[in-house]
């Protein structure tokens, strides 16, 4: 099962579910102090590290620039 932890300015929020309740309380917080959101993808103690980009997606910091991610 994986687990998704949502990071905005220090504040986490944990789900199992994607789009779920973590989320919502993410996207509302990043709202309330105007930033990206960062999330942890886990699953068999593999951990991606991602963004949210513009374009509606999350995906990998690697490509990550101040033009092309998602500031709420």
């Amino acid at each position: 099962m994986k687990k998704f932890v949502y990071q905005v300015k220090g504040f986490e929020f944990v789900d199992t579910d994607a789009f779920g309740i973590a989320w919502e309380q993410a996207k509302a917080k990043a709202a309330e102090l105007h930033c990206p959101i960062f999330r942890l993808v886990i699953k068999d103690d593999k951990v991606r590290q991602e963004v949210y980009y513009n374009g509606g997606l999350f995906n990998s910091i690697k490509f990550m620039s101040e033009n092309n991610v998602k500031v709420f």
